[in-house]
């Protein structure tokens, strides 16, 4: 099980758990891991997880919660505005837009929790995205 321990699933939990993560693992980039994530979450999961990730990026940029929240809520969208025959690639019927869905001071005071723990998630994929762009920095000068 790779040593994840977590008292919040069984054993037989923590393993179809790791199992999922090995599939993500085994996604080449990130369209193919869009479409699984599609596949896999519904597109008001998919939202969430998106909204989770844009306060991160917001609060390594220092912006209060106030910006984050006038930010990320989506703006107001007219009900006629959704054409519900319109199909994704993957041939489900497209859901009603998240219009009405707005990112609460809980939820940004969640992921900041998690976001200064040097150990979690959050920091790990800052980190390498960070090495990753600066990475890409020096061998774009190297062939300059």
């Amino acid at each position: 099980m790779d040593d994840i321990k977590d008292n919040h699933f069984t054993d037989s939990e923590l393993e179809e758990l790791t199992d999922l993560y090995n599939a993500m693992l085994t996604m080449r980039d990130s369209t193919e891991m869009h479409k699984f994530f599609v596949d896999l979450c519904s597109i008001n999961e998919l939202h969430s997880l998106l909204h989770r990730w844009q306060i991160v990026r917001r609060i390594e940029q220092g912006k209060s919660y106030d910006e984050i929240i006038k930010e990320i809520s989506p703006a107001e969208v007219p009900e006629d505005n959704t054409d519900k025959t319109e199909k994704k690639t993957t041939g489900r019927a497209r859901g009603k837009a998240r219009s009405s869905t707005k990112v609460s001071s809980t939820t940004i005071s969640r992921v900041k929790k998690c976001l200064v723990n040097p150990e979690g998630g959050y920091r790990t994929a800052l980190n390498r995205l960070n090495e990753q762009a600066e990475n890409n920095k020096v061998q774009n000068n190297e062939e300059t």
